[in-house]
């Protein structure tokens, strides 16, 4: 018996190869699930805060849009009409009138607004100030540099992963206005818009990309008689 000891403590031999490949395959194994667990958690750290950054940034958009829209309005005429209270309606721009007190003056005073999408798809609010004559408002063309500019949020996919455009618009019934072959409204429709549906996916130019924030809300004109179809007279 003691012999025996003695020959066992006397082995040196250590591990065969085989013991250790499989002690290596092993420790990999565990390697890679640790590993693949830390970049699953780093990545979805990553997306979260993106999504937040989005969310947020589709908030500020959504309630831009949302205050001047709803202030929409027709634009009285010196021979006793009105204008439409929108003068461009397309996919991914949107121009009109709107009479608020927006710089906390007590007098109102129109402005026409233009919300757009530019070449790094982000969105532009432009605005042009009015010239008043005999207590009517004139305004100058849209090519014409505005009064103010400001990116307002993005980049935005236009349209969207469900394939919508950024802006859609809707007439007395409710329904979308139906556009020209190149989506926007002709000059005679923009009387009947009574209400323009928001497609909003910021995050990325991108549709469906993860991350991004996609929200619809559709913006009514409340400062338009929405029983009627025509625009002319209030």
């Amino acid at each position: 018996m003691t012999g025996a000891l003695r020959r066992l403590h006397a082995d040196q031999s250590g591990v065969t190869l085989s013991e250790l490949l499989v002690a290596v395959s092993v420790a990999m194994v565990i390697l890679v699930a640790v590993g693949g667990f830390f970049t699953a958690t780093l990545r979805a750290g990553s997306t979260n805060t993106t999504s937040d950054q989005n969310a947020r940034s589709a908030s500020i958009v959504m309630n831009s849009l949302t205050r001047y829209v709803h202030a929409a309005s027709l634009l009285p005429k010196a021979d006793g009409s009105y204008a439409a209270a929108l003068t461009e309606a397309a996919p991914t721009r949107t121009t009109f009138y709107a009479y608020i007190n927006l710089d906390g003056n007590s007098t109102d005073k129109p402005v026409q607004i233009r919300y757009s999408v530019n070449a790094a798809k982000r969105i532009v609010l432009d605005q042009w100030d009015g010239t008043a004559n005999n207590g009517f408002w004139t305004f100058p063309a849209t090519t014409q540099t505005p009064t103010r500019s400001v990116v307002v949020g993005g980049p935005v996919a236009s349209p969207t992963v469900d394939g919508d455009p950024l802006f859609e618009y809707l007439g007395a019934n409710g329904t979308i206005v139906p556009t020209q072959s190149d989506g926007t409204l002709a000059a005679t429709q923009l009387g009947n818009v009574r209400a323009v549906r928001v497609n909003l996916e910021l995050g990325s130019s991108t549709a469906g990309l993860s991350g991004n924030t996609h929200i619809q809300n559709t913006l009514y004109l409340f400062n338009v008689v929405y029983g009627t179809n025509t625009g002319g007279t209030p």
